[in-house]
């Protein structure tokens, strides 16, 4: 698969400079940085980016918002807003834009990461009127087939490490990889294996054979990663492993 190439626009050149180290530390393709309105617009003549990062405050001149309504008349790509300005009447600028999604300064690696994926996701699911349809995937007793873009790919129900939900999304990993479905954590916890996968928070299922450890501060290990348990779950969850 080939590098989702990600244009930013911002003019503060330290921001600029650890957006762009973020995006190539996790894999994505800058194919340009610009820090006004004017310099984005020359430069996206030119380039053809499948994302955009965008701040709103852009110094003198229009802002981002003027560039998110030329962004959606003349090349139709998602933009996600990169930014500080929260007052309501910014706010109300940007939902007339219909961005892929909101990004508050200063923001997490982690989330900037995961806010880029779900944006390309929905951008794909609008413009090719297909989702991944978790609901009929061809299941077996010990694994499934989840519709991904053009093709049917195979996990096996043992492969999950554990679920997470994100917004309106869910996000299923695996030790390798990870695949973002259009559905509720709840509707992902329906069709799961009762006996395998547990709900621990609000937001995340386990699969219970993947812990590697149980913490005292209400946190489960797997594949090297802290997953949190709420007081409501950890009862359940000390139930259902094999204690010795």
């Amino acid at each position: 698969m080939s590098k989702l190439k990600i244009f930013i626009v911002e003019d503060e050149p330290i921001i600029a400079d650890y957006l762009e180290q973020c995006l190539l530390d996790d894999g994505f393709e800058v194919v340009g940085i610009a820090d006004s309105f004017d310099q984005a617009k020359k430069m996206l003549a030119n380039c053809q980016p499948d994302l955009l990062l965008l701040d709103i405050n852009l110094g003198t001149g229009p802002d981002g918002i003027d560039l998110a309504h030329l962004i959606n008349q003349q090349i139709n790509k998602p933009f996600l807003f990169v930014t500080s300005n929260t007052d309501s009447n910014t706010l109300e600028r940007v939902k007339l834009t219909n961005p892929a999604g909101f990004i508050m300064k200063p923001f997490r690696k982690e989330d900037l990461s995961t806010q880029i994926e779900l944006a390309w996701h929905a951008f794909q699911v609008r413009t090719t009127h297909s989702q991944i349809d978790f609901t009929n995937s061809v299941l077996a007793n010990t694994h499934f087939f989840i519709k991904d873009k053009q093709k049917l790919v195979k996990l096996a129900y043992s492969d999950i490490t554990h679920a997470e939900a994100c917004d309106n999304y869910s996000i299923l990993y695996t030790k390798e990889s990870k695949f973002i479905i259009s559905y509720s954590l709840k509707h992902v916890e329906a069709k799961l294996p009762v006996k395998e996968f547990l709900r621990v928070h609000r937001s995340y299922m386990v699969n219970i054979g993947q812990i590697s450890q149980i913490n005292p501060k209400s946190l489960v290990l797997i594949d090297g990663k802290e997953i949190p348990v709420s007081d409501a779950h950890r009862s359940e969850l000390l139930k259902r492993v094999n204690l010795f």
